[in-house]
């Protein structure tokens, strides 16, 4: 239990790092981020550069990993992980950061939850929601219950997801992804860990009140091991032909190629997802945790895992008290 304690502990450090360290590039293009910044950083990019957080300190983390703690804290608290409980988790979360003031909760979430204020059923509350706020919550619903089968994996991610993410892009996204990260978890090598995460997706876009015209996840994570790029080119490539942006097939695709090219180093992970251009900090936070559940541990820098903690402190404190040991 330990040795498990300590790499879940690990990956929640590397979601944290690959949020923080995109937090300042997030939805800049890729020429303004190659303005800035030459190669892989070393270290974070100046909050003053970001266009959306500016006044943060470097090292912030975002809504990423706060509604991931929030929904870790909720599911834990209440032994199970049901829409009820991932509602009141993101009520939680919009009461006590001022999500909606700061223009922090993302539009799927934020339209879902004023539904259902007014009395909309979660099912229903949830079918405008293709944005990528559901595959960012996954890794919550892996890791409340590590343990968990298959079965209840499905059930785990349909719940955390329904009530503002009940459309096939959003499903088969976070299937995909909660899979291979529930696969890397228990050890699996990167050819397991794709064909898991395949499996994930298919299983979860049963799931769906109608197949939107959206691009499949799973046929994007069938195929970006098969494109001959280089790392150089990734990142081109990902910004300018699939997309990095809010749509739940773009971040999912990237997440998959930049682990495809990481695969245990979860600095590079992070580096590599600082520089893609859109939505930097939820690919970088998804692609690191999953290196780090594959590599069973993490090589982020000392420094920069202390920073992230310390500006951070109060959030890991009240969230997740084992991270500041």
């Amino acid at each position: 239990m330990r040795a498990l304690d300590e790499r879940i502990l690990s990956i929640w450090q590397a979601f944290a790092a690959g949020d923080a360290m995109g937090m300042p590039t997030e939805f800049m293009t890729l020429d303004e981020i190659r303005s800035v910044v030459s190669g892989l950083p070393e270290s974070f990019v100046p909050s003053r550069l970001s266009k959306k957080h500016p006044n943060l300190p470097e090292g912030s983390v975002t809504d990423d990993t706060e509604q991931n703690l929030y929904l870790l804290s909720e599911a834990r608290d209440a032994g199970r992980l049901t829409p009820d409980v991932a509602v009141c988790a993101l009520k939680k979360w919009i009461r006590e950061t001022g999500a909606v003031q700061n223009k922090y909760i993302g539009p799927s979430s934020l339209r879902a939850i004023s539904l259902i204020d007014n009395g909309v059923p979660f099912e229903k509350a949830g079918t405008g929601g293709t944005t990528c706020g559901g595959i960012m919550r996954t890794p919550a619903a892996v890791l409340w219950n590590p343990g968990q089968n298959e079965a209840e994996l499905i059930d785990s991610i349909h719940a955390a997801l329904v009530p503002t993410h009940n459309t096939s892009e959003a499903l088969e996204a976070a299937g995909a992804y909660g899979f291979a990260l529930h696969a890397a978890l228990a050890g699996e090598d990167m050819a397991a860990i794709f064909e898991s995460a395949v499996r994930g997706g298919n299983a979860l876009i049963r799931l769906a009140p109608e197949i939107s015209c959206a691009p499949s996840s799973v046929e994007r994570i069938k195929a970006i091991r098969s494109i001959p790029l280089s790392e150089a080119e990734l990142p081109s490539f990902l910004f300018r032909i699939w997309g990095t942006g809010l749509p739940s097939a773009d971040v999912c695709g990237a997440v998959f190629a930049v682990f495809a090219f990481a695969g245990k180093d979860v600095w590079k992970a992070v580096r590599l997802s600082t520089v893609l251009g859109g939505d930097t900090d939820t690919i970088g936070a998804l692609c690191a945790a999953l290196s780090s559940a594959y590599a069973g541990g993490n090589n982020i820098p000392v420094s920069v895992v202390n920073q992230i903690r310390r500006v951070n402190e109060d959030l890991f404190r009240k969230k997740l008290p084992s991270i500041l040991q």
